[in-house]
């Protein structure tokens, strides 16, 4: 049972860094979050033609890999007539930014 005022860390801003944390800690979602933030609106094709060697080359498996990234609210996807379109989501990388700040304080 979670109490109301938002302390449960099972439900809210703990759970919701601890997914996005989780989401970033891996190489390949890490390159595909840069990617995205140096070429926002890019499709998934471009994505996939552009990760390092070693990297993902099966469009189902980068498919996951987006799927996680937007499950923690990194990226935000958007269709473009058949094209589904990525960019990272500016307030999510703020807020993150800001909770891993305060862990240092």
């Amino acid at each position: 049972m979670g109490n109301s005022n938002g302390s449960d860390p099972l439900h809210g801003p703990d759970q919701r860094l601890s997914q996005a944390c989780k989401a970033m800690g891996n190489p390949v979602r890490l390159a595909i979050l840069r990617y995205v933030m140096r070429h926002p609106d890019c499709i998934g094709n471009e994505i996939l033609l552009h990760l390092p060697d070693g990297g993902p080359h099966a469009q189902s498996t980068l498919s996951q890999h987006l799927r996680v990234l937007r499950d923690a609210e990194l990226l935000e996807a958007y269709s473009d007539g058949p094209a589904v379109c990525y960019r990272v989501n500016a307030t999510q990388i703020a807020w993150l930014r800001d909770q891993l700040g305060a862990l240092v304080c």
